[in-house]
């Protein structure tokens, strides 16, 4: 299949921006542990080392285009970042630790001096940034990610009063991101599928959308992820992000009808990638047909790359995609 160049230049952006209707492919964790040479790249260091090294940045960000072509790049970075200007410390070895202690590093500015780097060696990609959404920002910190998250609901019942200068963080490290050369945002409301139609309504609706609403002022189209949410889709429609990535458990018929006009993301289950090729075109050819009767479709996992997941998979998912019609 013939393949207009100008066309697929930024391509997720112009579907983002609802300037095209498809196809596009990429992958929530594409930059990650699952690529032969992370581990390589990394060697002894911890985590927060490789995000001081600007190069290393760049490195594993471009790190998937030499199994396959995707349309978009995101950022080899992490949601917790701006913990680290809030006065925490974070350890990512052996499970997420977050404690109250002052790490002095400025970690946003080794990312955009690599977003700058990215966006000038692969003009013709959109470039992803990538910002926590409040309420799984706020997991970490309370209940340092583990389910249920009791002190996290108490803090925002109570109305604790850092939550705006959390707020603040989390939209300047976005505000860098855009700045250096992220064409669009993708929020990571992760966990927000834990909170009860009701919660989500008197607490926390007014939180995210105001949060929305001061990102919305970067100018970047705006993908809202969460998963295991579909009790809340009316309430998250009304966010009015550019576009609603969902998990693999709901079709996108569903959240048609709280937003008939919603440009969609999603949604493969990444569980099943080691399931023979002709399943996994099957699925592909059902989400891609279901995407094209959305006002835009983003091909993409229901959650991110899972770390056993082999290259050449995603390498045949990404070829199948562009091949569809």
């Amino acid at each position: 299949m013939h393949i207009d160049q100008d066309k697929q230049d930024k391509i997720v952006l112009k579907i983002a921006s609802g300037k095209e209707k498809g196809n596009a492919v990429w992958f929530m964790r594409q930059a990650g542990r699952y690529l032969p040479e992370y581990s390589r790249i990394r060697g002894d260091r911890k985590f927060l080392d490789m995000m001081k090294d600007y190069k290393t940045i760049v490195e594993i960000t471009r790190l998937p285009l030499n199994y396959f072509d995707t349309d978009a790049l995101v950022i080899f970075s992490d949601i917790l970042i701006p913990a680290t200007r809030m006065g925490y410390s974070i350890s990512y070895e052996g499970g997420i630790i977050i404690i109250k202690k002052k790490d002095y590093f400025d970690y946003y500015d080794p990312l955009a001096k690599a977003i700058r780097e990215i966006a000038s060696l692969h003009s013709g990609k959109t470039i992803i940034g990538i910002t926590p959404g409040p309420f799984t920002f706020l997991s970490y910190l309370y209940d340092n990610g583990d389910r249920g998250y009791p002190n996290t609901k108490k803090a925002i019942v109570e109305k604790r009063e850092n939550i705006d200068s959390i707020i603040d963080e989390l939209v300047n490290f976005s505000k860098i991101q855009a700045e250096s050369g992220a064409d669009v945002i993708q929020i990571f409301e992760s966990w927000i599928g834990n909170v009860s139609n009701n919660f989500y309504e008197k607490y926390l609706k007014e939180i995210e959308s105001e949060y929305l609403t001061r990102l919305r002022e970067l100018n970047r189209p705006l993908i809202f992820f969460s998963e295991g949410s579909s009790h809340l889709f009316k309430e998250i429609c009304s966010l009015q992000a550019d576009v609603y990535s969902i998990d693999w458990r709901t079709d996108f018929y569903y959240l048609k009808k709280f937003c008939d006009e919603c440009i969609v993301q999603g949604n493969l289950d990444p569980n099943l990638l080691s399931l023979e090729e002709s399943y996994i075109d099957s699925e592909i050819n059902r989400i891609m047909t279901d995407g094209s009767r959305m006002r835009g479709h983003i091909f993409n996992l229901g959650h991110g790359v899972p770390i056993w997941a082999k290259p050449e998979r995603l390498k045949f998912i990404v070829k199948k995609v562009k091949e569809f019609e």
